[in-house]
């Protein structure tokens, strides 16, 4: 099934046929960026579960510096990069850019050796913003969360926003503090800050 993919501000997107993507909706990506603001300009973005790459899209049109996007699904990832470079302002913006076929769970396992990118300075980045939005049944949100908060990636101060199911709660834990939680609709935000 086709969804009709758009962007806030209204520019459509391509989406997946693959009825197991669920795209984060319209309603909760204007959430997420009128809670971040203008924090998202000049910032590091790492998006997880990135599907098609609505979020990452969403943070290319808020101003993020780099945008790295991790999506096992092979056709997924390919949407996603295709959505990337349908954007404004992209030929010179590119190498900014970086989508890898992989999966979350290898990729964001400590210590892992992250030499994929096709840039150097890519290996290098600690992220401002990490989005994730496993599939809301996997039961991913925890072991994926321990991963992030245990990486060479993240730095004090770095905010994980994890997309999960209402009957969801996560706790706080040793290596971060919660500082904001939201519902719209049948999602759940919370707002993850690295101590």
């Amino acid at each position: 099934m086709k969804t009709n993919l758009r962007l806030i501000g209204g520019r459509r997107l391509e989406s997946s046929r693959n009825i197991d993507t669920r795209p984060t909706t319209l309603m909760v990506r204007e959430a997420i960026f009128n809670i971040l603001k203008n924090t998202v300009e000049n910032s590091n973005w790492l998006d997880l579960f990135s599907g098609t790459g609505a979020v990452s899209c969403e943070a290319y049109n808020h101003g993020a510096k780099k945008i790295v996007a991790i999506e096992k699904n092979k056709n997924n990832s390919k949407i996603c990069l295709k959505n990337l470079h349908s954007l404004q302002n992209i030929d010179n913006r590119k190498n900014d850019i970086e989508v890898i076929c992989k999966d979350v769970l290898i990729w964001t396992k400590p210590n892992t050796e992250r030499n994929i990118f096709s840039s150097n300075d890519f290996n290098k980045i600690k992220f401002d913003f990490i989005f994730l939005d496993p599939p809301y049944r996997a039961n991913y949100h925890e072991l994926v969360l321990n991963q992030i908060f245990n990486c060479n990636f993240i730095k004090k101060g770095t905010i994980v926003i994890c997309e999960h199911s209402l009957d969801m709660d996560i706790k706080t834990n040793i290596l971060w503090n919660i500082y904001d939680v939201r519902t719209y609709g049948q999602s759940k935000l919370t707002f993850l800050i690295h101590i």
